[in-house]
């Protein structure tokens, strides 16, 4: 799959933007935390600038997230990012949804 350094730059973008949002942050307190500027910080939610891997470093510390959430769009098939979408949609359920879940993977496994 081709894709474009601008189209990359809006999907990294827009998933910092939604952790970020996520976790009740505003840009000033991110931009304090990750040491940029809020106006840095606008341009690269907004896919305007191809961030280094220093400033995702940076950046995703500054909200508790790691960078392969931002770039697990691009890897859809790995292994982490299966475990990741999972992780992620079990921190939506209710924790009696998750144990039923467990109990679910734990008689699958015991059923091979």
């Amino acid at each position: 799959m081709q894709i474009e350094l601008k189209e990359a730059n809006l999907i990294i973008g827009n998933a910092f933007k939604k952790i970020r949002k996520a976790r009740k942050l505003t840009q000033e307190e991110v931009a304090e935390k990750s040491d940029v500027t809020p106006e840095y910080l606008s341009k690269f939610e907004n896919g305007k600038y191809n961030a280094s891997i220093y400033n995702i470093i940076l950046l995703c510390r500054s909200v508790k997230t790691t960078p392969m959430k931002l770039l697990s769009p691009f890897f859809e098939d790995s292994d982490e990012s299966i475990i990741d979408n999972l992780v992620n949609e079990l921190n939506e359920l209710s924790i009696d949804d998750q144990k039923m879940i467990l109990d679910f993977i734990k008689r699958l496994k015991n059923d091979k």
